[in-house]
């Protein structure tokens, strides 16, 4: 049931299928073992989800790569609201899952991905907390995007004509923020593994 202290945790996810998840580390890592490696950091990241599921947090899971939604309930669990993502780009399609949860009654929503290995309940709570006195909240990675962003009412000039993949997506983000004169909180930095060169720092730090 949606309340005034609702958060919706919206995760982003592709279904696990080898050759079409985490096509840079692939590349230098093999097939194989990419895809080895994105299931299980997606696997944690529901895991972690599921710790903090309460009355005031709602669990969505915009998923892509299948057209079964039968397919990703059964490997995320039936605890999220299962959708498909919409837009042409990272940025309509995170703006639209905005919309969704929001058009629902959310007062405040926070979007993470599944490349995160690091990230845990006690950080996604968090986040969801600093919105209870913040316009937004952001959580940068270690390569200069983000891994959560989190806000209580949609901004389209955090999604419009961003250079989304480059080192300059947190940067430019709070920019847009400042500008817009937000009130905003940003959380631990955290890596996004998507090189060799990642996952091999991570190897050693975990």
């Amino acid at each position: 049931m949606v309340n005034k202290n609702s958060c919706a945790v919206i995760v982003f996810a592709r279904y696990p299928e080898k050759g079409k998840v985490k096509t840079r580390l692939a590349k230098e890592i093999g097939e194989e073992s990419a895809l080895e490696f994105y299931t299980s950091c997606a696997e944690n990241t529901f895991t972690e989800c599921k710790k903090i599921k309460s009355e005031n947090i709602l669990l969505y899971l915009f998923y892509s790569g299948v057209k079964d939604k039968t397919l990703i309930a059964k490997w995320a669990g039936f605890d999220f609201i299962c959708l498909p993502q919409t837009g042409s780009d990272l940025g309509e399609r995170m703006s639209n899952a905005f919309s969704m949860v929001f058009s629902n009654g959310i007062k405040k929503a926070v979007i993470i991905g599944t490349d995160i290995p690091n990230i845990d309940a006690e950080l996604i709570n968090r986040a969801c907390e600093v919105l209870n006195y913040a316009d937004v909240t952001i959580g940068p990675s270690a390569d200069g995007g983000y891994y959560l962003l989190g806000m209580k009412k949609k901004y389209d000039f955090l999604f419009d004509n961003i250079n989304w993949s480059t080192k300059s997506v947190f940067s430019e983000t709070q920019f847009r923020i400042i500008k817009n004169n937000l009130n905003y909180f940003i959380l631990s930095e955290l890596v996004d593994i998507d090189t060799k060169d990642d996952f091999l720092k991570w190897s050693v730090k975990r």
